[in-house]
C-alpha cells in the first residue's frame, strides 16, 4: 500500500467495496380519484427512507462494462512506466471514466462527477504507522470512508503472519465517527496454499466485525530485499489472488485487488479477473490505467486533518 518502492516502511514490519377496473361513476370522480391518488404517491415518494448507504449525497452510476476487443493494440503513458505499448486482454473491461469528470476540492481531495453530481466517494488507507489519529477530524475534513490494514506476511522465507497493531482500535473509532470501514492485507503469498491461509487469517483478525467496503488481495513485489515470492509467475499471482478473493466471499466478505499499474499489465491474468473488482495505485493528475477499476488511490502524499505526516488518499466509484 503506498508507494511501491517504500514499501518496507509502509507493510513489511521488518524495522524498518440493488386489470384496469371499470366504473360506473361520473367522469368528474374518476379525475379526482386520480388527482388524489397522485397526491398519495407523492407523499409515498417524499417520506420514503433512503436506501444510500453513504454519509453523504452520492450519485452511484454502475459503470456499463465495454469490453475489448481481439488484438487491440494499446498505447499507455503510464505515471510509472513510461510510454509502453500493448496488446489489450481480450474481454477485459475497459477504463471509461470520463477524464473530465475529475475536480479537486479545497482540502485537496479528488472527487468523480457525472452530469454536475458527485459520484465518488473519498477515503484513505491506514496502518499502526500513522499512530495516533483524532478521527472526528478526519470524517469533518470529508473522507468517507477508511481502509485499514488487518495484518500481513513477511517476505522473509518462514513468510509468519502478523496482526496490524492498531486494527481494533482504528476500527472502532472510525465507527463511532460514522466512517465507513474497509481493510486490506499485505500478501506475500508465493502460491494458492499461502492465499487461502492469508485470507483465513484476515477473517480471523476481524473476528465477527462487520465490513462496509471490501477487503483488499495486496500483493507487492519486493524490490529491494531478497523475497519468498521472488519467483512467483503472473499465472501464479492470478490464481493466488482468486484464491484469497474466493475464500473471502465464501465468508460473505466482500473482496478487491489492490495493484499498481505494473502488475495490473504485466503480471495479473485479467482475462481470469474479470468478475473481480480492482483498487489501482495510479500516481497522476488523471487515472491513466487503462483497464476499468472501482478505486483509485492516486498518492501517498495526501494530508488529511487529525493525521499526523503524509497519508494514502483514494476515490471510490462504487457504492459498497
Amino acid at each position: 500500500m503506498g508507494s511501491f518502492s517504500n514499501k518496507g516502511k509502509r507493510y513489511s514490519d521488518n524495522g524498518n467495496n440493488k386489470g384496469i377496473m371499470r366504473s360506473k361513476l361520473p367522469i368528474i370522480l374518476i379525475f379526482s380519484g386520480i388527482a388524489a391518488a397522485i397526491i398519495i404517491i407523492a407523499v409515498i415518494l417524499i417520506v420514503k427512507p433512503s436506501n444510500q448507504k453513504n454519509t453523504k449525497e452520492t450519485l452511484f452510476i454502475e459503470q456499463e462494462k465495454t469490453l475489448i476487443k481481439d488484438g487491440e493494440i494499446i498505447q499507455i503513458n503510464d505515471p510509472e512506466l513510461g510510454l509502453i505499448e500493448i496488446e489489450a486482454v481480450k474481454g477485459a473491461p475497459k477504463n471509461t471514466y470520463d477524464q473530465n469528470g475529475f475536480k479537486d476540492d479545497e482540502n485537496g481531495y479528488k472527487s468523480y462527477y457525472i452530469d454536475k453530481k458527485e459520484a465518488s466517494c473519498t477515503g484513505i488507507d491506514l496502518s499502526e504507522y500513522q499512530g495516533d489519529i483524532d478521527f472526528e477530524a478526519v470524517k469533518n475534513s470529508g473522507v468517507d470512508y477508511v481502509m485499514l490494514r488487518l495484518g500481513g506476511r513477511y517476505y522473509s522465507d518462514e513468510g509468519d503472519m502478523y496482526k496490524d497493531a492498531m486494527f481494533d482500535t482504528y476500527y472502532e473509532n472510525a465507527k463511532k465517527v460514522g466512517l465507513k470501514v474497509g481493510a486490506y492485507f499485505f500478501s506475500q503469498a508465493s502460491n494458492v496454499e499461502d492465499g487461502i491461509e492469508e485470507a483465513q487469517f484476515a477473517v480471523s483478525i476481524l473476528n465477527g466485525k462487520e465490513l462496509d467496503y471490501p477487503i483488499a488481495f495486496d500483493w507487492e513485489i519486493i524490490s529491494d530485499d531478497s523475497a519468498r515470492t521472488d519467483t512467483v509467475t503472473g499465472e501464479d499471482l492470478t490464481d493466488i489472488a482468486i484464491a484469497f478473493c474466493k475464500t473471502l466471499n465464501e465468508k460473505e466478505y466482500k473482496s478487491i485487488i489492490y495493484s499498481n499499474t505494473s502488475l495490473m499489465y504485466y503480471m495479473y491474468d485479467l482475462s481470469k479477473l474479470k468478475e473481480y473488482d480492482f483498487w489501482v495505485a495510479d500516481y497522476a493528475e488523471l487515472p491513466s490505467m487503462y483497464y476499468n477499476f472501482t478505486m483509485w488511490q492516486y498518492t501517498t502524499e495526501g494530508t488529511v486533518p487529525g493525521i499526523n505526516g503524509t497519508v494514502d488518499l483514494n476515490i471510490c466509484f462504487k457504492n459498497y
